[in-house]
């Protein structure tokens, strides 16, 4: 009876022992996942700073470029109807701009809910996605403009000739940094969305 009795104790030491051992362990999985999901919010954070930054700056552009651009085609005396449609089109661009400012602005990666998260981050990779085919038509309709209101207003000289090229060579850098834009923003995003996956697959 007493070697049952000392068995029977040393199998619930170390069934206690064990206990403490998944217990410790246990600990450990949650401050571990504590430690990734803080790690993965911070990544993001960083991601979402760099695309605020990006996008300020081209709201920053877009900002000084409407009344200059605006008032250089109405000192060329090109038509009212050139310059109202140019002013236009760079106010609606940057109007875009500025909304897609805003929604990044009050998304909680903190505490918010991640899925409304993912949602509108979505639909922000979606508007920069559909942004380069609606630009890429749009500014060679408005470039063939801008040279038929030129060529209308000097003729045929060099000096025509040489505002064309200065145009076309200034709209091939502009586009070249704007598409570098587009895509930096797009692979950002993708990264955020990534990050999200991760924590919910640990929730």
């Amino acid at each position: 009876i007493a070697q049952k009795m000392e068995n029977n104790t040393f199998i619930s030491q170390e069934l206690e022992e064990m206990r403490s051992q998944i217990s410790l362990l246990k600990d450990k999985l949650d401050k571990q996942t504590i430690i990734n999901d803080q790690h993965i919010r911070r990544s993001m954070k960083s991601n979402m700073s760099e695309i605020n930054r990006i996008i300020l700056s081209s709201i920053i552009f877009g900002a000084l470029a409407l009344p200059y651009c605006t008032w250089f085609f109405w000192s060329q005396e090109m038509s009212i109807l050139f310059v109202v449609t140019t002013a236009i089109m760079l106010a609606v661009c940057l109007g875009l701009t500025i909304s897609k400012q805003v929604i990044l602005k009050r998304l909680d990666f903190s505490s918010g809910n991640l899925v409304e998260v993912a949602q509108k981050l979505g639909g922000i990779k979606k508007h920069y996605q559909d942004w380069i085919k609606i630009a890429i038509p749009m500014l060679l309709i408005w470039f063939s403009w801008f040279i038929y209101e030129i060529i209308s207003n000097l003729g045929v000289s060099p000096m025509t000739m040489g505002l064309c090229t200065g145009a076309l060579i200034g709209g091939l850098i502009g586009g070249f940094i704007g598409f570098r834009i587009d895509r930096k923003v797009i692979r950002k995003t993708d990264e955020i969305l990534e990050q999200i996956k991760e924590l919910q697959k640990g929730e």
